[in-house]
C-alpha cells in the first residue's frame, strides 16, 4: 500500500531529477544534505494543503538524519 509520505517522497525524487539531480531516489532524499535541503523546502511549501501529518513527519525525518551527522 502506498502512503501519502511514500507519494510525497516520490514527488520530490521525481521534482528533483527534473531539476538535474539524476542520482536523487527514495533513500537519498532524506538523508543527503543537498537532496534533503530541497526536500525540505518543497514540504514546508506545502504545509497547509490538508496533509500536515505526514509533511511533518517527513519535516522531522530529515531533521534527525541531520542531526546524527
Amino acid at each position: 500500500m502506498t502512503t501519502i509520505k511514500d507519494k510525497l517522497i516520490e514527488a520530490g525524487v521525481k521534482n528533483l531529477k527534473d531539476y538535474g539531480y539524476p542520482a536523487v531516489d527514495k533513500e537519498n532524499i532524506l538523508t543527503d544534505i543537498i537532496y534533503s535541503g530541497f526536500f525540505l523546502s518543497m514540504l514546508r511549501e506545502n504545509l497547509g494543503q490538508g496533509i500536515d501529518a505526514p509533511i511533518n513527519e517527513l519535516i522531522e525525518e530529515i531533521n534527525k538524519n541531520e542531526s546524527t551527522e
